[in-house]
């Protein structure tokens, strides 16, 4: 068999691979949607199972070799080539999985799939007790995951965060971090006291339909270019966008009668998690050109709709009329003051309905969290209480209970360790973008205006979407913006929108 056969066989291979892993996807989507409330425990041998499958898959002998005989072929000489970039990538995620044992993969799919169920209900009742012995099986496992894949030069939870944000390490995303919250201290008291003098929010006292914010979020979704062709929205207990396949990408959100921003945004964010997998090149699917190219990047896309575009004025002067139509409680009140409610600096308690400025405070008390978790001695039961303090320090607000903190969020239950700096590289990520984009389409306040997106979206599916996974984070942002990752362009941002 001579290389370009060898070649085909292990993209056939690969992409064989990634149907199993949609399959799983898929199981995953459903236990989060339309599962019955007695199918859990089966559906979790069920992923199991399918995982132990997948990860035997992963680690062939036969594919390791076909990989390493391709890492000396004349198809990887060329950096710059997409094959390069393939065998590149293909390699690394052999190269990390050959060292997990399937009995560990198998025992955090079942531990995982098990304890988003456990979480799911102890956060409805509000009891961080019963969830606390599912926690600590997957943190268990997590770290003996960490201390296997570590490498001599990095810790331990480095080697979970370069599953979502290759290269990065936590040292120099500390730095950066520290170097944010300095910056952003004074720019969240400036905009609070603004706000002190502003009317009440605009939730008080107001009913919106479910129904109607349903409708409303998938016409937007529709209109800034999410293609219902190939893809769905759905209600589920925590927003998230998964892929199945190349036409088939899921997005999901949750409503709540009280306000008629939160069930939209959360839309809006994974809109732009699933438009970047629907402009990945769908002949490369299953393959790291077909892939996106990390979490940070991927966040980058989501954070941008949502909050770039929108919460900015040319968005909503396009979509008020709308907005009055489908949500009535919102005619009482004019451009300028919905846009000052969206863009309310407040500190608070959940994350996922904080706004621009203290968001990134909630990132940085789970880093911390998280890094005490895998590198230090933090134990699992100990949680509320450091959560509660660093929520003290950094925010000035205290949880009234789990639900509203420790417990809102789904990503520890889901081993998502290492997960949570990828939103606030996002957020640096998408001011870098935006102003790039902006350099060659100029001011797009007026398009927005008029419903026009696309502009926007094809300058992303060019410059982002289709670059796929061919080189690292840190070097696509050079390439598209002409500078590395830094904090200047989201910093400005703020302080031009808030002050």
């Amino acid at each position: 068999m001579n290389h370009r056969e060898l070649l085909q066989r292990t993209y056939d291979y690969a992409r064989e691979t990634s149907m199993l892993a949609g399959t799983l996807a898929l199981l995953e989507w459903d236990q989060h949607t339309y599962i019955p409330s007695r199918a859990g425990a089966f559906r979790a041998d069920q992923i199991t199972c399918l995982s132990g499958i997948l990860h035997e898959r992963q680690t062939s002998p036969t594919y390791g070799d076909w990989l390493a005989t391709l890492a000396e072929s004349d198809f990887a000489k060329d950096r710059e080539s997409i094959d390069a970039a393939n065998i590149r990538g293909l390699l690394r995620d052999f190269k990390r999985n050959i060292q997990l044992p399937e009995s560990l993969v198998k025992a955090t799919a079942h531990a995982t799939s098990i304890g988003q169920q456990i979480w799911a209900e102890a956060r409805a009742n509000d009891d961080f007790i019963s969830f606390l012995p599912a926690l600590e099986t997957i943190i268990n496992l997590r770290r003996e995951e960490a201390s296997i894949l570590q490498k001599p030069d990095r810790t331990k939870y480095d080697s979970l965060l370069d599953q979502y944000e290759e290269g990065a390490d936590s040292e120099h995303i500390a730095n950066v971090f520290d170097s944010l919250r300095r910056e952003l201290v004074p720019i969240v008291q400036q905009a609070s006291e603004k706000e002190r003098i502003s009317s009440r929010k605009i939730v008080a006292g107001s009913v919106f339909e479910i129904d109607a914010q349903r409708r409303l979020a998938r016409w937007v979704a529709q209109q800034i270019g999410f293609d219902f062709d190939r893809g769905r929205l759905d209600d589920t207990e925590h927003p998230f966008c998964t892929t199945l396949g190349p036409h088939d990408h899921r997005i999901l959100s949750r409503y709540f009668p009280d306000s008629y921003s939160s069930g939209l945004y959360g839309v809006l964010h994974e809109a732009g998690h699933g438009m970047y997998e629907q402009g990945t090149p769908t002949d490369m699917h299953g393959l790291p050109a077909g892939s996106a190219a990390s979490l940070g990047i991927h966040e980058s896309q989501s954070r941008l709709w949502e909050n770039v575009v929108g919460r900015s004025r040319g968005f909503w002067r396009w979509l008020l009329p709308h907005a009055y139509q489908h949500l009535p409680p919102l005619r009482d009140f004019s451009l300028e003051r919905i846009r000052e409610d969206l863009n309310r600096v407040e500190p608070s308690l959940i994350r996922i309905e904080s706004d621009e400025a203290t968001y990134n405070l909630h990132i940085f008390v789970r880093f911390e969290i998280e890094k005490d978790l895998i590198d230090g001695d933090l134990k699992t039961s100990d949680l509320p209480d450091l959560w509660n303090q660093r929520y003290r320090e950094y925010l000035g607000v205290t949880p009234l209970n789990h639900a509203t903190g420790l417990m809102q969020d789904v990503h520890w239950s889901a081993g998502l360790i290492g997960y949570f700096p990828t939103y606030t590289l996002g957020n640096l990520y998408a001011a870098q973008i935006m102003q790039a984009a902006e350099n060659q389409l100029g001011d797009m306040e007026e398009l927005f205006s008029r419903g026009e997106f696309f502009p926007l979206l094809e300058w992303l599916r060019v410059h982002i979407h289709s670059r796929g996974r061919c080189i690292q984070p840190h070097e696509l942002m050079r390439q598209v913006t002409g500078k590395p990752l830094e904090a200047d362009s989201f910093l400005n941002y703020l302080k031009s929108k808030l002050l």
